[in-house]
């Protein structure tokens, strides 16, 4: 750290050469460093929260923490489907060959963080492209693999979408 001088007035400027986000969230938020050069993926983002819920989903457990909630439903009939809420709101629907995703009335952040979470682990991949929603001039869109196609595309997320696992 160094003292400077900007409009009249002392200022402290670092001399610490600047450091890769990803890497000081891992380090500082994690408690993990990263042990190799760091190439960010959605899986290696995933919140700790998202990783809790996608183990509660896999073993059929209900498991809620802070603002999310799986709750599983099982019958006779029917497989077992994992509905996944947050704040009180449905996002999703996990069953064994489809993935429902609603919106919960609410295009946040968390609720595209949940949603990419659920799409990383339970959505198709091409190659070594993966599902994913994002959201451009406030809308969100779904980059999907059409089964028809054999492709990935692009289309508007819809609330209630129903993907094929």
């Amino acid at each position: 750290m160094r003292i400077g001088a900007a409009s009249g007035r002392l200022v402290k400027v670092s001399t610490k050469p600047a450091r890769d986000p990803v890497s000081v969230y891992l380090r500082e938020v994690e408690g993990t460093a990263p042990s190799t050069p760091f190439k960010p993926s959605l899986k290696s983002l995933m919140r700790k929260i998202e990783t809790q819920m996608i183990a509660a989903i896999k073993n059929n457990i209900d498991w809620k923490c802070a603002n999310t909630e799986v709750i599983n439903t099982c019958d006779n009939v029917n497989p077992p489907v994992s509905h996944v809420y947050l704040h009180g709101n449905k996002i999703a629907e996990v069953g064994d060959d489809f993935l429902k995703l609603f919106d919960g009335g609410y295009q946040s952040k968390t609720t595209k963080s949940r949603l990419n979470a659920l799409l990383s682990e339970f959505g198709y991949t091409c190659g070594t492209k993966q599902e994913y929603i994002f959201q451009k001039q406030f809308e969100w869109f779904i980059q999907m693999f059409d089964l028809t196609e054999k492709a990935m595309r692009t289309i508007p997320f819809t609330d209630g979408m129903r993907l094929a696992g």
